[in-house]
């Protein structure tokens, strides 16, 4: 067995990136950063030389996960657990363009562990699932120009008062899981 697909573990670990989202207080330390509810994307990562990314996210509601061509405009969000965890949606330029109440697609508040999801955009395809592999899982997507090429960043938000957690990079030793 991967010791990287035992997520149950992964917050323990001292190889991973976590960015916990909280609702009363704005703080760093080390690899945790904890944000007040509906505070601005503030972390970015460079995606520009990829079209896809794996991350695991814990949390009761309202995991936000945004592709941006600069710091300010979002190209697309991924909702997931809107609506006290009820559905999760795709956003483009502020439209929804697409929506799920599949559990598949959902947190997993009943036991509050990391669950891995994935994103994936092409020139025409957006595309989000769940599973630690890109592809696998139930997926959720959406057909149009993407701007594929102007993708250059991507950020996590809450914007529920529950808090929620995101590993956005996880290796195992020394290997990337992206």
């Amino acid at each position: 067995m991967n010791p990287c697909h035992f997520i149950p573990l992964v917050k323990y670990l001292p190889w991973f990136t976590v960015i916990h989202l909280m609702t009363f207080s704005v703080s760093l330390k080390g690899d945790i950063i904890y944000l007040e509810k509906n505070t601005p994307y503030t972390q970015f990562r460079n995606v520009e030389k990829v079209n896809e990314k794996v991350f695991w996210v814990r949390g009761y509601a309202d995991a936000i996960i945004a592709l941006f061509e600069d710091r300010e405009r979002h190209l697309f969000r991924v909702a997931i657990g809107r609506d006290s965890n009820s559905r999760s949606a795709i956003f483009a330029d502020r439209n929804k363009v697409n929506e799920t109440s599949n559990p598949v697609l959902l947190l997993e508040p009943n036991t509050y562990k990391f669950k891995p999801f994935w994103i994936k955009w092409t020139t025409d395809t957006f595309m989000f699932g769940a599973g630690s592999q890109v592809g696998e899982g139930v997926d959720l997507q959406w057909q149009g120009p993407t701007n594929a090429a102007s993708i250059r960043y991507l950020s996590v938000r809450t914007r529920d008062i529950y808090p929620v957690e995101y590993i956005l990079d996880l290796s195992c030793n020394k290997v990337p899981i992206i």
